[in-house]
């Protein structure tokens, strides 16, 4: 996980936390909120990673375009 996604994570958790009452908080526990947080660098990770296959694909995609009329321009 990179800095900013963990931040991301802990930012979001946080968010979650502060519309929880200090009992609703404690009776959570901060391991489980650990957890959450894992979870959440989790999502983020799979969603980034998800794109990046989708721009490498569409990248690929034009270097063969590229390549196939390079080589029948001539033609």
């Amino acid at each position: 996980m990179t800095m900013k996604q963990t931040a991301h994570a802990q930012n979001v958790v946080s968010s979650f936390k502060a519309r929880l009452s200090p009992e609703q908080v404690a009776s959570v526990g901060e391991a489980h909120f650990d957890e959450l947080s894992l979870l959440i660098e989790s999502a983020i990770s799979t969603a980034v990673l998800e794109e990046m296959e989708k721009a490498a694909d569409k990248v690929e995609s034009l270097a063969h375009g590229l390549r196939h009329f390079a080589e029948h321009f001539d033609n």
